[in-house]
């Protein structure tokens, strides 16, 4: 039976906030050292300085806890794509935008605590599945529609379907990144970049 994610309490005071937060700190420190799956609520508690009763006030398990780490994650990543504004048609250009996006997105995931490892738990664990694929397809709708804009005669379910597919094929080559140091990030960025750049100008020239 799968464990369930209960909505934690809202912290209402300014002690709450800075207990829910040294719990995600803790968290974010153990991913780095024991990894999600070995992680626990004992582990997390006892890194923070926390009773389990304290910690279960906001986070019912482990799983509550890598849900929010996953949520401030995504929402730091997606802040780029929204960002994110493509002002020209020039299709010969989308790759070095490709390219920019995915580059910024790998440096805040470097830039936060344990990012590659909360990545891998969105990835890897089921009951989280959500967490990434909600943010996923809010992000792929988002371009769907930029691209809708600059590109009116697409339909816009083959553009959401070419974004759903960029934005899976981006988050995934930064999570092997992280899983593959040896491989040199700028070239493998480099490459999806590229290859995500063929896809749109293959699309938009079956829609012209």
């Amino acid at each position: 039976m799968k464990p369930k994610i209960a909505k934690r309490a809202t912290p209402n005071q300014e002690r709450s906030q800075r207990t829910v937060e040294r719990v995600l700190a803790a968290a974010a420190d153990l991913l780095e050292e024991v990894g999600f799956e070995r992680l626990s609520t004992n582990l997390i508690c006892k890194r923070a300085g926390l009773t389990p009763p304290a910690l279960y006030r906001y986070f019912p398990n482990k799983y509550a806890v890598l849900k929010e780490l996953g949520q401030q994650l995504m929402e730091r990543q997606n802040e780029i794509l929204e960002r994110w504004q493509p002002d020209t048609v020039n299709l010969d250009t989308i790759a070095a935008q490709y390219e920019r996006f995915l580059c910024d997105t790998l440096q805040v995931t470097r830039d936060t605590k344990a990012g590659g490892w909360i990545m891998r738990s969105l990835h890897a664990t089921p009951i989280l599945a959500d967490v990434r694929l909600d943010s996923h397809r809010r992000m792929a709708q988002h371009s769907a529609d930029l691209a809708l804009k600059l590109w009116p005669d697409l339909s816009p379910e083959a553009a959401f379907a070419n974004a759903r597919v960029g934005i899976e094929t981006g988050y995934a080559v930064i999570e092997m990144i992280f899983d593959e140091p040896e491989i040199d990030a700028d070239a493998a960025i480099k490459m999806t970049a590229s290859m995500l750049a063929h896809n749109l100008k293959m699309l938009v020239a079956s829609h012209g």
